[in-house]
């Protein structure tokens, strides 16, 4: 999927959805070349299911106009030789995209008539194909468990968190696999932040994308990807969360705490820079704030304490 960038927290909705799409023989095609990885959906029955599947989610939660835009596997690759970006990164298959439109290739309009051709190009109308019940009714396997490190940005010593996820986890369910893992107590909104969009806290009625209604997979494809997650936006407490790699999803794929460090600051402490003083003041008995500190983070608190790994259902 495209959207039109929402690059900052409150700017105004997209008004047009853009969803890349490979028909069946692009498809395979894709996966000749390599331009897809463990997270794609090996069965193209799976990968059109989750796109419709996407698509109904977004119309259900907003009135924006979407497109279908049929990628071309040589079109792509000639467009990344010209642009000299990488062919297997998802950047650049949404800068292509977004390069079609520009020069005219709108693609089609979502959802077509129930009598009228389907959108995947089977020829088949639409009622018996994507937008048939019982095709969507079926669940898409989870193709890919990711390993991310999340690290809390501005603080010493280290926080950090290594876990595992599914792949395709809703990015409202990440937020709380986040929470767990970190020692959050999720008592504030939160944002998902890319260098195309932001995905906001479904309760937030700012008008961007809410985490409900996407998956981890749209914003972390790629081994070495990096994404933001602020959580509280009053302390704004920022996380880095880098892919470290990409397994093979199967029957054990659940949301695992894998390792870690650092203890989670408390709630409310101020942010980043106020913790940061607050545990100097707590080291020092002297500091006139020392009461303070003890009050706010407690007598004994270790900024260096992590309790171990766990293991969840993902």
């Amino acid at each position: 999927m495209q959207p039109t960038p929402s690059p900052t927290r409150g700017a105004p909705r997209a008004t047009v959805y853009q969803m890349a799409y490979f028909p069946p023989e692009q498809y395979e095609a894709a996966w000749a070349q390599g331009l897809l990885n463990a997270t794609s959906h090996r069965d193209h029955g799976d990968y059109r299911r989750e796109t419709e599947q996407t698509m109904q989610a977004l119309a259900e939660r907003s009135a924006t106009s979407i497109r279908i835009v049929r990628m071309d596997v040589p079109d792509l690759l000639a467009y990344a030789q010209r642009t000299s970006k990488d062919p297997a990164q998802r950047r650049t298959r949404l800068a292509y995209t977004g390069w079609l439109h520009e020069t005219g290739h709108t693609g089609y309009l979502w959802p077509p008539e129930r009598n009228s051709p389907c959108w995947c190009g089977s020829g088949a109308k639409y009622k018996k194909c994507c937008g048939n019940p019982a095709f969507l009714a079926i669940e898409p396997p989870d193709p890919a468990s990711l390993v991310l490190r999340i690290e809390l940005d501005g603080v010493a010593p280290c926080v950090w968190r290594r876990v595992a996820m599914p792949s395709n986890t809703p990015l409202d369910m990440v937020h709380r696999m986040i929470q767990d893992a970190m020692g959050w107590y999720d008592e504030h909104m939160y944002a998902f932040e890319t260098d195309e969009h932001t995905i906001i806290d479904p309760r937030s009625d700012s008008g961007e994308p809410h985490a409900d209604g996407e998956r981890l997979v749209s914003i972390a494809t790629e081994a070495g990807a990096t994404f933001t997650y602020v959580y509280d936006f009053g302390d704004e407490w920022t996380h880095t969360i880098t892919v470290e790699e990409i397994r093979p999803g199967g029957p054990h794929n659940m949301f695992t705490i894998l390792d870690g460090g650092g203890a989670c600051p408390p709630e409310d402490t101020g942010g980043a820079a106020r913790y940061q003083h607050l545990l100097g003041a707590l080291a020092d008995p002297s500091s006139p704030e020392h009461d303070d500190a003890v009050e706010r983070l407690g007598e004994d608190f270790d900024p260096t304490r992590f309790l171990g790994a766990t293991t969840g259902q993902g």
